[in-house]
């Protein structure tokens, strides 16, 4: 009798246990009500550190503190620009594979560049914006949003936000209930697209009716700090920075309210005030939809746009960009914040990180004594022209050069019965002698080789098969487009580290305290989210969880 006394009291108490405790018996987790996945646009990782004695607590340091980091977080492919950066992080692929191949690509088929989220089967939102027709269409895989979307059998919400359009639409995948970007110019709304909805909802429209970007563009952009302690930056006062505004120097303080009368709400993007505004966008977000507040896990996308557009203005050693990253720092705590009181600490799971870093000014390192320069996009294609002429008797044989990649004339080839392997060869011959370039590979070696060499392998990575070029370039470490030359500022699109190397950093539901110096890579960060929160990862995932990072 006793002993059947105790095993039915053992059943009543093991029933009355708290579902967390359940859980450590059966092995059957739960999930967060909420994913977060942060991006910042161009966002090298030893911003981290280098500025890390002026962030504050609740911030970075909060979730470098609290969460897990990965220290040598890597981009497994190359070019290292927005578009593929933003699908490769939420598809857990890379551009050979979800076929985001670039921001603009030369489509083969229809003999023109196309944006990487035109679609011209839809129109803008929120107003008639002849060249806002955006969807996700052109990416060729799930992303993490689909999977949360199929695991809740579509109920759960997915919302992608950002100032550029790509950063929003992209991260939000395929099912998405909404993506949102920021429309400048004379406008300075939030948009977005009948892929997604007929109308704004009702807390969009109020929120542009508040005029924000009048706001924060009403006021002058001083150093959050005296000017005189940004140490880790160059002189405010130098010739390595581009002008915010032609006829404005590229000095602190910016009186942003006479900028804007000439550049209008677009000057926003290239402040730390498209930061502020993104994140108030985020939690009427967040409030309106009501995302986490059920126990139907929800996904949201925020992209932090504006240190792109300041990065390629003044270059990371600017004291803008400093000053950028204390305020976004500021963000961040903000942002975590409202999700604790909105969601709850420990209801969500967040994870940052960043589409691509950035490279050294050139021409700050030519007065170093560095050897690295300035390459014409424009100068390679017409000497490989009039080359490959002199060698066939045919003018014209490269199409298209754009994204490092050279893409043949098939109908010229065809016509004039060129060897096409005798063409690629001398292609590669004949860029291989230009300025800036380091190596070139041909379509032949990206589908047949396997490659030891890091640069090479991550060319492989970014080359599609259907969309890409005929032959690829690597430029030398160090040199980006003339475009930048005598100008100031800087660029990205390289496979070497200062473009590849940006943070990871894990917080919140079901992640592990610590950190790792073990090298990861993009194509990590959905499976590692996805096995913490217990869904299957995409369907084109080539990465791995960080199993450290999981508890």
């Amino acid at each position: 009798m006793r002993n059947t006394l105790y095993i039915y009291l053992s059943i009543v108490l093991f029933s009355c246990q708290p579902a967390e405790t359940k859980q450590k018996h059966t092995g059957i987790a739960s999930s967060p009500k909420l994913v977060v996945g942060v991006v910042v646009d161009q966002m090298r990782f030893d911003y981290l550190t280098r500025y890390a004695d002026k962030y504050g607590e609740t911030g970075f340091k909060r979730l470098i503190g609290d969460g897990f980091q990965c220290k040598s977080h890597h981009f497994s492919y190359m070019p290292t620009f927005t578009g593929p950066g933003h699908a490769s992080v939420f598809t857990g692929t890379t551009p050979q594979v979800h076929g985001i191949i670039a921001n603009n690509w030369y489509d083969k088929s229809i003999d023109r560049l196309i944006y990487c989220v035109e679609d011209t089967l839809v129109k803008s939102v929120g107003g008639d914006f002849k060249k806002e027709n955006r969807s996700p269409r052109n990416m060729l895989v799930t992303g993490l949003g689909d999977q949360i979307k199929l695991a809740t059998n579509h109920k759960g919400k997915v919302i992608g936000i950002s100032i550029k359009d790509r950063a929003a639409v992209l991260p939000a995948g395929k099912m998405a209930d909404a993506a949102y970007w920021f429309k400048g110019g004379k406008d300075g709304v939030f948009i977005s697209s009948t892929y997604y909805m007929d109308e704004l909802p009702e807390w969009v429209q109020t929120f542009n009716q508040k005029q924000l970007p009048e706001q924060y563009l009403s006021q002058t952009w001083e150093t959050l700090l005296p000017i005189d302690s940004y140490t880790e930056s160059n002189p405010d006062d130098n010739h390595y920075e581009q002008s915010i505004h032609k006829g404005h120097r590229p000095t602190f303080p910016y009186n942003l309210k006479e900028i804007k009368q000439e550049e209008g709400y677009s000057l926003i993007k290239s402040t730390p005030f498209g930061n502020n505004i993104l994140v108030d966008f985020a939690k009427e977000a967040i409030e309106n939809e009501q995302l986490g507040q059920d126990d139907i896990m929800d996904l949201f996308t925020i992209s932090f746009s504006s240190p792109d557009y300041i990065g390629h203005k003044y270059g990371p050693n600017s004291i803008e960009i400093e000053d950028t990253y204390l305020r976004l720092d500021q963000s961040i705590s903000e942002l975590l914040a409202y999700l604790d009181q909105k969601v709850g600490k420990g209801e969500y799971v967040l994870f940052l990180t960043a589409d691509h870093g950035a490279a050294q000014v050139p021409q700050e390192l030519i007065d170093q004594g560095v050897e690295v320069g300035y390459y014409s996009d424009s100068t390679i294609w017409a000497s490989v022209n009039s080359g490959l002429t002199k060698s066939f008797g045919v003018d014209s044989l490269v199409k298209n050069y754009s994204n490092y990649q050279f893409f043949f004339d098939y109908d010229l080839i065809a016509k004039h019965q060129i060897n096409v392997s005798e063409l690629s060869k001398i292609t590669v011959e004949i860029a291989m002698q230009q300025d800036g370039v380091k190596s070139a590979m041909t379509k032949k070696d990206l589908i047949s080789q396997q490659y030891t060499d890091r640069t090479k392998e991550i060319v492989q990575k970014g080359w599609n098969h259907q969309r890409s070029g005929d032959v690829a370039l690597i430029m030398m470490p160090g040199w980006i487009s003339d475009g930048y030359e005598g100008r100031g500022g800087t660029s990205h699109g390289s496979p070497w580290t200062y473009d590849t190397h940006v943070p990871f950093l894990l917080y919140g539901y079901g992640v592990e305290k610590g950190e790792t110096q073990t090298r990861t890579r993009v194509e990590d960060i959905v499976p590692t989210v996805s096995a913490i929160v217990g869904i299957q990862p995409p369907m084109g995932c080539t990465g791995k969880n960080v199993h450290q990072a999981i508890r």
